[in-house]
């Protein structure tokens, strides 16, 4: 299940916002939002980055990718296996496909092993 619906309605109520207020922010009708918050609807994804610019998370953050607010999730394969990279929002850099792929295909090369690397930060 999304984690959409909770995650924007909390972000809006931190900032105490109504959502007929959000609504206005948003150029959309306040049914809209209750939509949203609801489960029932989904935004566009212009309107999915608006809302991530004003509540200045990722887009990661607001689907559940990640509990970090600031993080973004890069995917790239490695013998045929996907792999995540999350980096945060600090980073001063827009990572493609391509450019996550070559940084593990890199540190494939000097025999770091990412899958047990991976692993062993998803257990902490």
């Amino acid at each position: 299940m999304s984690k959409f619906p909770d995650r924007l309605k909390e972000l809006r109520e931190e900032k105490e916002l109504l959502s007929k207020d959000f609504a206005k922010i948003m150029n959309v009708e306040p049914a809209t939002i209750t939509n949203w918050e609801k489960g029932n609807r989904f935004p566009k994804d212009d309107v999915l980055i608006k809302i991530a610019d004003y509540f200045d998370c990722s887009i990661d953050y607001l689907l559940g990718r990640t509990d970090d607010r600031c993080a973004k999730i890069y995917s790239g394969k490695l013998h045929n296996q996907t792999i995540e990279i999350e980096i945060d929002k600090g980073y001063s850099h827009e990572l493609t496909a391509e450019d996550v792929e070559n940084i593990i295909r890199q540190l494939d090369a000097v025999g770091l092993d990412v899958k047990k690397l991976i692993e062993n930060s998803k257990s902490k």
